[in-house]
């Protein structure tokens, strides 16, 4: 809020002071100089605070940057920079394991082609045996006397190869629909694989944690410019408000210089200067009030040169900070780019969107294969009993050709047909059981196979998909926080920044007021100058003179009134208690005001 400043007498600038003047001239500007120091008190009073509050609010923008520095350095920051570390590891292992149950569903299926040809092997065998089967009952119904020996042969080698058939049948139809549900399986396999790159998504998640570090130091450096900046400007405003203590100064100057201004009156009437003092001598009146004009003269000329002087270099300090603050504010501004699709948390939730888009894909699948190999165990158990059963009529067949050339030695002709025959059964049978191991073989390393991807692949996996997940969701979190809480901090420092630099340009032309003063100040000395115009009657005696001069410089508080004090009138008569005990002016010091 600006103060209102009564009207005071003002002599236009650039215009030479006044040479003479009458009387009434002179208290017209003393009112007016009077008036000017009160009413500049309650302006520069205003000032002051408002650049108080300036300095508070410029010391909340540098709290707000320390405190999105700070956020970036917290433990929270490592462990998501560790949990991305952890993802990127766990996207490895999960790779390295696919690529294992790759090789592993090889296996499965080269142990289930094997058992494949074992199986059609045997259906020839058994077509053989099926073969063997119609000639020995031909051989056995030409012979006589067979019927009751060999028929029981024929008939149970009959059975024996029909059972052995439908056997071999069904093992070779199983082996088909489990050589299906594996191509099934490795179809699953195929999509998964082809679905994401999860190497390529492992060395894009460190890339980008490389990328987001390097940010991290860019936006450091600039936080650092910001603060240096920042820090700057705040002791800049404090080295203000202390200058504003040239305004006091000018004010208990001229509260000085209207006190002894004030004492021509009565020297000119009575030739009195102070209560209780003897009156000077009517014709030392003029060279008393001579001497009065002189030292103030004197110190008036020199206050407004100095606080003219001082003002103006505070004004061009303070033009110097508000460009200061715009251009930190624009610096400010830099810290707070929008987020995009590249850069920080954006770019990582991005790479663990798709991520997890291609984990649910692998999971799905995961699904699919166990169920898969869930159907094909249950396939290989029943093949194993198929091959326990095939196993059992090797027995029997082999047996039942043993009894045959047995028998076949009773009965004529028998012995070399009947022979031969069984002795096809027994080789053919044995055929049967070599095919029946080889199957049982790779119907056990496929059943390995099938467990070891159930029971330790696909659950591990599973748990390092789970742990890419968690540590990403810990890292996103994480590192969402820790840029939240900094665009937060960056924001209240950006909100207390806003308009700072046209409000130090405002209390700029608040001071302006301050060249009024300085004109005045001028104005007045041009006044009291016209006092010593006329010659004074008689010198002024040393013993009054140092009385006058006693009265004169009591009040001063500064060495600058004592040096103008000196340089007009020579050093003061050594009168005690003169100057000596003046103190300053209670409650009156700036730097009290506004610190």
């Amino acid at each position: 809020m600006t103060t209102t400043l009564p009207q005071i007498p003002s002599v236009p600038g650039g215009e030479a002071a006044p040479s003479a003047g009458p009387p009434d001239e002179l208290d017209r500007l003393v009112l007016g100089i009077t008036r000017w120091t009160v009413a500049s008190e309650s302006v520069f009073l205003e000032v002051g605070e408002r650049l108080r509050t300036a300095h508070g609010r410029i010391a909340e923008v540098r709290e707000g940057i320390a405190r999105a520095t700070e956020v970036f350095t917290h433990p929270v920051m490592a462990e998501a920079r560790g949990g991305l570390v952890e993802a990127a590891a766990s996207v490895e292992t999960a790779w390295r394991l696919t690529a294992e149950r790759r090789d592993r569903i090889g296996e499965l299926n080269a142990a289930v082609e094997r058992a494949r040809d074992g199986s059609a092997s045997l259906k020839t065998v058994f077509r053989v045996l099926d073969y063997i089967v119609v000639i020995a009952r031909a051989q056995v119904e030409s012979m006589k006397g067979a019927e009751v020996d060999l028929v029981s042969f024929s008939r149970t080698v009959d059975d024996l190869v029909t059972s052995g058939t439908a056997v071999a049948q069904s093992i070779d139809e199983r082996m088909d629909t489990l050589r299906a549900a594996l191509q099934e399986s490795r179809a699953i396999v195929g999509r998964s694989l082809a679905t994401v790159d999860g190497r390529e998504l492992a060395h894009g998640f460190q890339a980008l944690i490389g990328r987001m570090a390097e940010e991290q130091d860019v936006a450091a450096s600039k936080r650092e410019e910001a603060q240096v900046a920042f820090t700057a400007v705040w002791r800049a405003v404090a080295a203000a408000v202390m200058g504003l203590q040239a305004h006091d100064m000018a004010r208990q100057r001229l509260e000085h210089t209207v006190r002894n201004l004030d004492r021509i009156g009565p020297l000119a009437r009575d030739g009195t200067f102070e209560p209780g003092e003897a009156p000077l001598a009517p014709a030392h009146r003029r060279a008393a009030i001579h001497r009065v004009a002189r030292l103030e003269m004197a110190q008036l000329d020199d206050l407004a040169a100095t606080y003219g002087a001082l003002m103006d270099r505070l004004a061009l300090d303070l033009a110097a900070i508000a460009d200061r603050l715009d251009d930190c504010g624009r610096v400010l501004e830099s810290l707070r780019v929008p987020e995009v699709a590249g850069r920080g948390v954006a770019a990582l939730e991005g790479g663990a969107s798709r991520l997890r888009a291609a984990m649910e894909a692998g999971g799905e699948a995961r699904r699919a294969l166990a169920a898969s190999l869930a159907r094909s165990v249950e396939r290989t158990a029943l093949l194993i009993e198929m091959t326990d059963q095939m196993t059992g009529l090797e027995f029997h067949l082999n047996l039942a050709g043993l009894n045959a050339a047995i028998q076949a030695a009773h009965v004529e002709g028998g012995d070399e047909t009947i022979g031969y025959i069984a002795r096809v059964i027994r080789e053919q049978s044995s055929q049967a059981r070599a095919e029946v191991d080889t199957i049982r073989a790779g119907i056990e390393q496929a059943a390995e196979a099938t467990r070891d991807l159930a029971g330790r692949l696909l659950p591990a996996i599973a748990e390092a998909e789970a742990s890419v997940d968690r540590n990403l969701t810990a890292a996103c979190a994480g590192l969402a926080a820790a840029e939240g809480d900094s665009c937060r901090a960056l924001a209240a420092s950006a909100e207390a920044a806003d308009g700072m630099g046209d409000e130090i340009r405002s209390v700029l032309r608040m001071m302006a007021l301050h060249e009024e003063g300085t004109r005045v100040m001028r104005a007045l000395s041009a006044a009291v100058g016209t006092l010593v115009g006329e010659p004074a009657e008689a010198e002024l005696p040393p013993a009054d003179a140092a009385r006058l001069d006693a009265v004169l410089c009591a009040g001063y508080t500064m060495k600058e009134e004592r040096g103008v004090f000196a340089a007009a009138l020579g050093p003061p008569a050594a009168v005690p208690g003169a100057g000596a005990d003046a103190s300053p002016a209670a409650g009156d010091d700036f730097d009290d005001i506004l610190f």
